[in-house]
Formats: C-alpha cells, sequence, structure tokens
C-alpha cells in the first residue's frame, strides 16, 4: 500500500542532506557517504518506512547500511524515524531516493557484502513480470555491485513471487541458492539473527507464512 503523501517530507529531506546519498550520473563509491571505519555494507532496495534497516543498524553498529527507496515521501518518514529512535546518531545509516533499474548505473561495482529484498512489491499480473526485482536483469546488476563473497537475501509473503524468484536465480548461470524455506518461523536456527520488518510482523501475525531465499555468486 503507498503512503498517503506527506508534505512535510520534501523539506525535512531538504534539511537533513547529511543522512542522504544523493543520485548521480557517476558511479559512486558507498564508502565515501560514511565517516566510520567499518567494512561491511549492506543494501536493502525497497527499504519502506525504515523499520528493518533501523533495528539492523543497532544490531550491528559495524556495518553501514543504505536503504534505498523509489518514494521521497516514504524516505522523508524512515529517516524521521531512524534520527528519533537513534537520537540523531546514523553514523551508520544512509537512505537514498532512487530506483532499482539504477543499481549499476549509481554504485560502483563490489559496493555492498549484502542486499536486502524484503517483501518487495510481487508485480503479480503476467504482464509485470519484468519488473519483479528478481527478474533477470535485477540478477545481473546485483552481481554486479556485490562483492564476489557476499549474497542476497529475500523475504517475501508472495507464493507466486517466491516461485518466481527461485526459477529466476536458479536460470541464471552466476548465481546459487544456498537456502530456502516456505516457512520462516518453523527454522529455528533461522530465527535467531531474523530481524522482521514491519509487513512481516503484520503477515505473520495473520497467519501467513514468510518465505526466504539466500543465494550467492557462483565463484563461491
Amino acid at each position: 500500500m503507498r503512503l498517503r503523501n506527506k508534505n512535510w517530507t520534501k523539506d525535512y529531506l531538504l534539511n537533513h542532506p547529511q543522512h542522504l546519498i544523493p543520485v548521480s550520473n557517476d558511479q559512486l563509491k558507498v564508502g565515501d557517504f560514511f565517516a566510520n571505519h567499518n567494512q561491511f555494507y549492506a543494501l536493502e532496495i525497497g527499504c519502506g518506512k525504515g523499520d528493518f534497516l533501523i533495528a539492523q543498524s543497532l544490531i550491528h553498529p559495524d556495518w553501514n547500511l543504505v536503504g534505498l527507496e523509489k518514494e521521497s515521501t516514504v524516505v522523508g518518514v524512515a529517516l524521521k524515524k531512524a534520527l528519533i529512535t537513534k537520537h540523531e546518531q546514523l553514523d551508520n545509516l544512509k537512505f537514498m531516493n532512487g530506483f532499482a533499474e539504477k543499481l549499476q548505473q549509481v554504485f560502483l561495482p563490489n559496493s555492498f557484502d549484502c542486499l536486502f529484498l524484503n517483501f518487495s512489491d510481487p508485480w503479480p499480473k503476467a504482464k509485470h513480470y519484468k519488473k519483479r526485482l528478481t527478474y533477470q536483469t535485477f540478477l545481473d546488476d546485483y552481481f554486479k555491485i556485490l562483492k564476489p563473497s557476499g549474497k542476497v537475501e529475500l523475504k517475501t509473503d508472495n507464493d507466486q513471487l517466491y516461485q518466481f524468484s527461485l526459477e529466476q536465480i536458479t536460470a541464471h548461470p552466476q548465481w546459487r541458492i544456498v537456502y530456502q524455506t516456505t516457512d520462516l518461523y518453523a527454522d529455528v536456527n533461522q530465527l535467531k539473527t531474523n530481524v522482521p520488518t514491519e509487513y512481516e510482523k503484520k503477515f505473520h501475525a495473520q497467519g501467513k507464512t514468510i518465505k526466504k531465499i539466500i543465494f550467492q555468486p557462483h565463484s563461491l
């Protein structure tokens, strides 16, 4: 569901540029936007209102995290929530207002150790299959911006997107699936380190099963 437009977010983003990574015509070195010495970089594609990334940034102060979101209103909401939750200390967390289709144009190769795809739009109509974030062209881009030792973690409640993703990843020559489940909450080991998203909490409370896939470059 699209978040209703909030007029205050435009000025809020303009007043907090230090917490944002700008979209540029040149490929960006993500480390240039962090003043710390962290060596682990993670990107959430479609970060929504930021609950997942904020939690990860608190659990992993040694990680640098970037939240990519196409809706500027949502970026404003996420940034405000992060500043309040982290008491203005966003040294390991940045947000970016941009599109997943532009990833390899925006970031240098081998920029990230981990990519997160959390409850992405399933685009259920068949004619929209190329918009799904696990379609082959997106997988090509992920391979380029991910480090050779990196991984991609996907979570969804949607059966169709889960099956589509398995098929696309399996068919792609540069990826291999290292973990998959149709019921994340039945896997005790995975739950030990699981950070739930806002949608995940909602869907799990409704009795929906949460699916998860982890995949890595084939070279590993």
